[in-house]
């Protein structure tokens, strides 16, 4: 992860606008509603993407996870196309809480 982050990632233009699938806390929404911004504007403004120290990145990612979803493990044997839930399956999987962040 922290490689894709500050290794891949740099290379990429900085106007690059980035649409996360999922937004941590209500702040992060523009003003119209969307979850987007500029790549620099994350580099810049984003600690996890400016922590030098490759230790303290390892230890914020892993210390600070928070409690798995309900689904979790069904929404990753999904992911790896190990089962294939029905529709409803899926919807009730889809709006679960959303955890996936780190703080």
């Amino acid at each position: 992860m922290r490689e894709s982050l500050y290794l891949r990632y740099r290379e990429l233009s900085e106007d690059l606008i980035v649409l996360p699938a999922h937004f941590m806390i209500i702040d992060e929404l523009n003003k119209d509603g969307s979850v987007a911004e500029k790549l620099g504007t994350l580099f810049a403004k984003n600690h996890g993407l400016n922590i030098e120290d490759e230790s303290e990145f390892r230890k914020l990612v892993t210390e600070n996870l928070p409690p798995q979803p309900n689904a979790y493990e069904e929404i990753r044997e999904t992911n790896m196309g190990k089962i294939t839930p029905d529709e409803e399956k899926q919807r009730e999987m889809e709006i679960g809480p959303n955890r996936c962040a780190v703080r």
